[in-house]
């Protein structure tokens, strides 16, 4: 996968990674949605497909003109939007998604290089309902199965995979820390993750990159500006 700092893409290309679907996650406002934006922007401009899947309410037009503000009209041919607004509707769109590739591959021998959903777990989690565990269980095995699929349109197609995610807390012995949203879920499908983190000074923020198999973490400061991280 190709992001838009050199640090980053040096990092993932090392020793020892792997390839597998890459987690982008960390507070509300920290630029998640600019770097993911970032990222497919530079794949449109290697002539390459992307698809990108957005699930909060309010579309992101104002970060999308910011960031392909020099080349709006050309990374546009090139990158396809979904506003999904449930999470029957996402579910739905990736279970089937295969078919899609394989029709694009018959017709045109070309299909998406890059895949982003933005969030991933934003309306799974609106459905939760602590009264209704039943419910609760089989939203979990679909969480499941969505990125069962996405696993496997990364290994049989090579198509590149980032899933935006949230932060969430959990309690053990005593001491609370930050997770990713969908917990033991996320954390036995994502091999590759990316946190974004805020900082003492304004719009700087700390990347913490994990490669999933190893106990090194590698952190990089960057600045977030109207046009994205520098």
């Amino acid at each position: 996968m190709q992001f838009p700092l050199t640090k980053i893409n040096e990092f993932f290309k090392s020793n020892g990674a792997k390839k597998g679907i890459t987690s982008l996650w960390g507070d509300f406002g920290v630029g998640k949605t600019t770097l993911s934006l970032q990222t497919a922007n530079i794949y449109a401009l290697n002539k390459k497909k992307v698809l990108y899947i957005y699930t909060k309410p309010n579309f992101p037009f104002k970060k999308i003109s910011a960031v392909f503000e020099n080349n709006l009209e050309d990374v546009l041919e090139r990158i396809i939007f979904i506003h999904a607004t449930n999470f029957d509707d996402i579910f739905n769109f990736i279970f089937n998604l295969e078919f899609v590739v394989l029709n694009d591959l018959k017709t045109k021998n070309v299909t998406f290089n890059l895949i982003i959903i933005d969030s991933i777990t934003d309306l799974y989690r609106l459905e939760l309902n602590h009264e209704k565990k039943g419910k609760n269980v089989i939203l979990n095995y679909r969480l499941n199965q969505l990125l069962a699929n996405l696993v496997n349109l990364e290994q049989k197609y090579e198509i590149s995979i980032l899933i935006v995610n949230e932060n969430s807390r959990r309690t053990q012995e005593g001491q609370t820390f930050e997770v990713e949203s969908g917990g033991n879920v996320m954390q036995y499908w994502v091999t590759n993750s990316i946190k974004i983190e805020r900082t003492d000074i304004a719009n700087n923020r700390r990347f913490v990159l994990d490669r999933g198999n190893d106990n090194t973490p590698f952190m990089l400061n960057s600045m977030l500006t109207k046009r994205g991280f520098e």
